[in-house]
């Protein structure tokens, strides 16, 4: 019978461990996916402000070259094609 006993025991205290551990799974699944969400977020962000920075710096440089095509054209009677502003 004091086996018995010790089985139900050992069994109960396995069960027991089971439970726990898969609640703890769980719980670290759920971590994870909010943590990885997270971080997609944070490097979206990253990409959006790299890709503001570049676009900034782009239309500085085509204002730059329309500012100096203009002055040559009103120099030297150059007469350039018209610069293109399509898709922004």
């Amino acid at each position: 019978m004091e086996t018995v006993t010790e089985y139900v025991s050992q069994r109960n205290e396995l069960e027991e461990k089971i439970r726990t551990l898969e609640s703890e799974k769980a719980s670290l699944l759920s971590g994870i996916a909010s943590l990885k969400e997270k971080i997609a977020g944070y490097e979206l962000e990253k990409s959006a402000r790299a890709l503001e920075s570049e676009v900034q710096a782009l239309r500085t440089e085509r204002a730059v070259l329309e500012e100096k095509a203009s002055n040559y054209e009103a120099e030297a009677g150059y007469e350039l094609p018209p610069s293109s502003t399509e898709g922004l």
